[in-house]
């Protein structure tokens, strides 16, 4: 099945090492490639089926824990 570049690299390209090719290819988001192409061997991560509905939504955040304490808090660890 033809693959095709995802949506989020149409806009921030990256280059991808293809070693048959002797160095870094930027894949063409006009072009379709095929599953044995080289560059899709390479970086599966980077295309999609030509078929296949993109999820494009922004994930929902995450509450990140502080790696520092904040002013007043103790943090310890604990030691063996």
């Amino acid at each position: 099945m033809p693959k095709r570049v995802r949506e989020q690299y149409k806009a921030n390209p990256a280059a991808i090492y293809i070693p048959a090719a002797g160095g870094h290819v930027v894949p063409d988001p006009s072009l379709r490639y095929e599953d044995d192409d080289p560059i899709v061997v390479a970086a599966p991560w980077y295309f999609i089926d030509e078929g296949q509905v993109e999820d494009t939504s922004v994930p929902t955040e995450v509450p990140i824990e502080a790696a520092t304490a904040a002013p007043g808090q103790k943090r310890a660890t604990r030691r063996r």
